[in-house]
């Protein structure tokens, strides 16, 4: 009977030791839950990190790229301004019409490549003024004396791209 009283506290040593080992199991499976939430919690901000940084960097290269191209827009509307200014001399009517003809092919290939990529110039002797398109230069006296805020004179055409002004037109307007 010894043996058995043995066995009982035996068995009863082996429950309370399974009972450590399952609860000491049980807190360590809880705190591994915890580091795989922690985990899983810092993996997703990084990935909606990562998206936010991409979508960033996308967009200020698109800018970058859309400036570059703007800049490039500007020198081709430098050298529109040249043959303007050119075609309003009355030396031009006396250049030799092959020769003028040609130079003005040249002007309208210019025109017809920015119209390609959506510029389009702006700027007519009667339009309303708009400061937001336009820039007064100065004004002028409307020839019946009322008040107009229209467009007198265009001194240098105005140029838009997708609704971007790209350059405002100078012009002046009647008071």
């Amino acid at each position: 009977m010894h043996k058995q009283s043995e066995h009982d506290d035996d068995v009863v040593y082996e429950e309370d030791h399974s009972t450590d080992v399952i609860k000491k199991l049980r807190e360590k499976l809880k705190k591994c839950e915890e580091e795989k939430k922690e985990n899983l919690d810092g993996w997703q901000r990084a990935q909606a990190d990562l998206v936010n940084a991409r979508a960033k960097h996308n967009k200020a290269l698109a800018d970058m790229q859309e400036r570059a191209i703007e800049a490039v827009f500007q020198d081709i509307i430098g050298a529109l301004d040249s043959f303007d200014l050119a075609f309003q001399g009355e030396a031009w009517e006396h250049v030799d019409e092959v020769w003028r003809k040609g130079v003005e092919h040249i002007h309208a290939q210019l025109l017809n490549t920015l119209t390609q990529h959506g510029v389009e110039a702006y700027g007519e002797v009667g339009d309303q003024f708009d400061p937001q398109l336009h820039e007064a230069l100065e004004s002028a006296q409307t020839p019946d004396g009322d008040k107009s805020d229209k467009i007198a004179r265009v001194q240098r055409r105005g140029y838009k791209r997708n609704d971007r002004i790209i350059r405002p037109a100078q012009v002046v307007v009647y008071e």
